[in-house]
This record gives structure tokens, C-alpha cells and sequence, in this order.
């Protein structure tokens, strides 16, 4: 099949804010005539939120389930410009949370937050906004450790950030190791404090941010797979991203199979990229997920890092970039990160693994604009 020239839709969202817009920076770029723009500005089948039928949302998404009790909120202070919200992943180390570069950095070497505070949850409420509740424990961050390759780019492999918490994670929270294999082909549990949806494949209203939620994807492809062959190239934008995974958000129905269509009009004369989704248990990551984790045997396999659609002719089901079926999702993988991860990790004083011990053992007793547009956002 011949390349055609189809519409791409991309934008970007850096984290969804709390108290004002976020923080935005715009590139462009094109190739092969096509143009798109990126700028850094768990929708379920079924609804996520709490206006719907079974209140707060389908227990399905829901994740309150013990494994996912080192999943945590992160709030960010940017001062005047507001302040944004994405998740994290506690490590095994207990001091420091695996989250996206694009929540605190604009490219290595640009200023942090002021401040970022950590939220940890231990309890089985749905419903809860963990940031805005005395029930969840509250570490303020120590220090940012910021992936030197992440340009800043809203695609980049490099998206990637450690953070040092100021002391110990609370004994309830399950600390993560990192899933390192191949990830293609690959089903995953993805898990944030993200949007949530009011009906299936949309986010809907607004029914903000700040409660865990969880669901199911598979890794359709990277954007280096070899059966790609460079085609897709376009999107990086000078950004390092062959091994940046994309899933798409499918609803059963092979016209909204994006993952199919997007590799079948750049050329790719093969059907492995082409599946209907996970049924009901499948979900998007929206707006306030990024940084979170995905899972794939209890362990960290990548961070949440975008969105993106390339508009109805690759499957969405409308035009905007609002994690609708159809779009996909970006994803960093921790394979390639693994080294430098265990280099940035805490070694914790002996006081704090003698109490780490003793708490394992009590609980062992008793979570373009052009012709040709694309958009893009951050999750």
C-alpha cells in the first residue's frame, strides 16, 4: 500500500491543571508534506466518573485494590503559573517515585517546581481526591532527578524523571520493581489520578481530576519497530523515539482499530498491529495520568507520557484530541531506563531499613496547523 496524505489532528497538555492553564510550549515541524504541531499544554468503555449508573463510576476501573497503594498523586507548585497534577510510582528503594519528565521539566536542565508533594492512599473509598484528603499521607519532595537526554519534546523515549521523597514511603505502600522484556504486543494494567470518563471512550464532562483509577491496553507497537521502517518518523521532532510504545483506545469495532489503519496508510503491509482491544476492562489515560505507571507482571513496564490522534481517517471518532476511541497513547518504556533508575535510587539509612523490616514483617502477619494537522498532548 502507497503512503496517503491523511489528517492529523495533534495537541499536547502538560498536566491537567487545578487552578490554571498549564504551562504551554508549541513546536512544528513536517515531512514528506505533511505538517503537524505539538504543544506541552482512565476513560474506560464505560464510565469512569461519578455521574453515572452505578456511582462512583464502574467498579471495574476502580483501583483500590492494595497493589496499586504505592500509586501516588503528585502536586505540583509552579507558583503563578498554578498548580498541576500527575501520578507516580513508588520504587523499591521506598524514597523515590518514578513519574514523567514533562511533569516537572521542561527539558533537562530547566527549573523545577517550587515544590511537589506526594500523596499516598490506603484505603478503599472510590471517590476519594487523595491530594484534597487528611485521610492520605502527604511527603513533600526532596530533590528531582531529570533523565539528561529528555529534550522537553512532547514525544521524546527520554520523558522520564526519579523523585526523591524527603523520608520514607508509609509502610502500607507497595514499592515497585521495573518489568525490563520487550514490550510489542504486550497487554498491560495502566493505573492514574487522571480524568475520568462520563460515558464510554470520552472524557465527557469534567469531572476532574485526583481519583485512582485503573484499566486495561496492549502495546500495539513502537515507533522504531522494524516493520515501520522509519515511517513515522515525522513525530519526533528531533526528540530520540524509537522506542517510544503506542497503544490505541479500541472499542471492539475494526473501523476505530487505529493501530491497524495508522500502519496500514504509511505503508505497512502487515495485520500484526491490528486487534480489537480488551473489551470492557480497556481504557485511555487522559489528562492528570501522566507519570503514572503500567504494569505488567507487578512490575513497572512504562510511564504514562501522551496522547495523540491523527483525526477520523485513522479511527477516532471525532476530530479533537480528547481520549476518544481511536486515539492512542504514548508510553515510555523502563527497559531502557532501567540502569539509569538504579543510579538515581535512594540507599536508605540502616534506621529506616530496620523499620522497613519490621513493618514488612507486621504486614506479613496481619496498588499545523498546515493542510495536515497533528495533535498531541501530554496525558
Amino acid at each position: 500500500m502507497t503512503k496517503r496524505m491523511f489528517r492529523r489532528t495533534m495537541t499536547a497538555a502538560f498536566a491537567l491543571a487545578i487552578a490554571s492553564p498549564s504551562m504551554a510550549a508549541t513546536v512544528t515541524g513536517s515531512s514528506n508534506g505533511l505538517s503537524y504541531t505539538a504543544s506541552n499544554s482512565i476513560v474506560g468503555t464505560t464510565g469512569t466518573g461519578t455521574q453515572v449508573a452505578v456511582p462512583p463510576g464502574n467498579p471495574i476501573y476502580w483501583a483500590t485494590d492494595a497493589k496499586y497503594s504505592g500509586v501516588v498523586s503528585l502536586i505540583m507548585n509552579r507558583g503563578a503559573a498554578g498548580s498541576f497534577i500527575c501520578s507516580g510510582a513508588l520504587m523499591a528503594d521506598r524514597m523515590s517515585i518514578l513519574t514523567a519528565g514533562h511533569c516537572v521539566s521542561d527539558g533537562a536542565g530547566t527549573a523545577n517546581p517550587i515544590s511537589t508533594t506526594a500523596y499516598f492512599y490506603n484505603g478503599t473509598d472510590p471517590d476519594l481526591v487523595t491530594f484534597q484528603s487528611p485521610l492520605a499521607t502527604a511527603i513533600s519532595v526532596s530533590e528531582y532527578f531529570v533523565n539528561a537526554d529528555y529534550t522537553g519534546q512532547v514525544i521524546d523515549q527520554n520523558d522520564i524523571a526519579v523523585l526523591r521523597l524527603s523520608q520514607a514511603a508509609p509502610l502500607f505502600a507497595q514499592g515497585y520493581g521495573l518489568y525490563t522484556n520487550d514490550l510489542t504486543g504486550t497487554d498491560f494494567n495502566v493505573t492514574g489520578y487522571g480524568a475520568r470518563s462520563s460515558t464510554g471512550g470520552n472524557v465527557g464532562d469534567d469531572l476532574g481530576v485526583g481519583r485512582r483509577r485503573q484499566g486495561d491496553n496492549t502495546y500495539d507497537f513502537r515507533l522504531g519497530d522494524s516493520t515501520i521502517n522509519g515511517a513515522l518518523d515525522f513525530l519526533s521532532d528531533g526528540a530520540q523515539t524509537d522506542y517510544t510504545y503506542l497503544s490505541d483506545f479500541d472499542n471492539g469495532r475494526r473501523a476505530n482499530d487505529g493501530s491497524c489503519i495508522l500502519t496500514g496508510l504509511v505503508g505497512v503491509e502487515s495485520y500484526k498491529f491490528c486487534n480489537l482491544g480488551r473489551g470492557a476492562t480497556e481504557v485511555s489515560i487522559a489528562g492528570g495520568d501522566s507519570g503514572g505507571p503500567s504494569f505488567v507482571d507487578g512490575k513497572i513496564s512504562s510511564v504514562n507520557s501522551f496522547g495523540l490522534t491523527f483525526g477520523t481517517e485513522t479511527g477516532d471518532v471525532d476530530e479533537e484530541l480528547n481520549s476518544t476511541f481511536g486515539e492512542f497513547n504514548g508510553f515510555v518504556p523502563t527497559s531502557i531506563h532501567a540502569s539509569w533508575i538504579s543510579s538515581v535510587l535512594a540507599v536508605p539509612e540502616p534506621s529506616t531499613w530496620a523499620m522497613m523490616l519490621t513493618g514488612f514483617g507486621l504486614t506479613g502477619m496481619a496498588l499545523r496547523r498546515g493542510r495536515r494537522r497533528t495533535r498531541v498532548t501530554f496525558a
